[in-house]
């Protein structure tokens, strides 16, 4: 009985805290979001630039003409990734290829905001000119201890801010909205900077858009990523640029929900 009130009382904090907090939802609202306008089904391939020539840096994998990834997503968010090109065998480093490739998905189907929080215990904080937000973690248990959001007056996400016993992780958004966005946001550029005891990375993405089929897709992401290192009070810095392109989108065929379910069945 008493193990049956705490978990009441936890569940009654949770909502409590919610709707105390309405700038998350408020947010996702007016974020665009392509399945809240009618995408069930999707397929498109992604290309990364120097990929092969990375690749073939740590091991000789042999002569690879075309190397990309084919991705299958079916709302409300089951995905797979396959990846096209690659020599048979090898499976630890395809696996590693799709964990690349699976923490790219939400430039192309953005997460929303809110299940992101839902484990912090959420308040007010002050900092001058934003409505900032800071998240406790509830029970000890995510890597992530504490968060930070800083919303502008009009609501838009201006950062995101993760503290974990590894590092300090934090993201700026620039956004706007388009002329298909049906007037939500979206991200024209996110830079990302991750502070790990003397290492400091900064992770520059700009985005350029697509149409298909009314709905709008990026079609390819410059990113530049430069590493800063503190030795003997001097920084060592170097700068790595390369482009993910979007492509070959086929927008609600079913092909996603057929190649599922044919997996399914073998």
């Amino acid at each position: 009985m008493k193990y049956l009130l705490i978990v009441f009382i936890s569940l009654l904090c949770t909502s409590v805290t919610a709707r105390e907090i309405p700038e998350i939802n408020e947010f996702d609202i007016r974020y665009y979001h392509p399945e809240n306008f009618g995408l069930k089904d999707l397929v498109f391939e992604i290309r990364v630039s120097n990929l092969k020539e990375t690749l073939n840096k740590r091991q000789n994998f042999g002569k690879m003409e075309d190397l990309y990834f084919k991705v299958y997503w079916m709302f409300p968010g089951q995905y797979q990734i396959r990846v096209e090109g690659f020599p048979n065998g090898f499976q630890e480093v395809k696996y590693q290829l799709k964990q690349m490739i699976k923490n790219r998905l939400d430039f192309v189907i953005p997460l929303k905001l809110s299940p992101r929080v839902r484990g912090y215990a959420l308040d007010y904080f002050n900092s001058p000119g934003v409505t900032a937000i800071k998240g406790k973690d509830r029970v000890g248990s995510s890597p992530v201890s504490e968060i930070q959001l800083k919303f502008k007056k009009n609501g838009m996400l201006e950062e995101f801010k993760t503290f974990s016993p590894t590092g300090v992780n934090s993201t700026v958004f620039d956004l706007t909205s388009k002329s298909w966005s049906n007037n939500k946001w979206v991200v024209n550029k996110m830079t990302t900077k991750l502070i790990q005891g003397v290492q400091i990375s900064t992770i520059d993405n700009e985005f350029t858009y697509q149409t298909v089929e009314g709905f709008g897709f990026p079609k390819k992401v410059e990113i530049s990523t430069t590493q800063e290192i503190m030795v003997n009070n001097k920084t060592d810095s170097r700068t790595v640029k390369s482009v993910i392109e979007f492509s070959n989108f086929e927008v609600n065929k079913g092909k996603a929900q057929k190649y599922m379910m044919r997996g399914m069945k073998n």
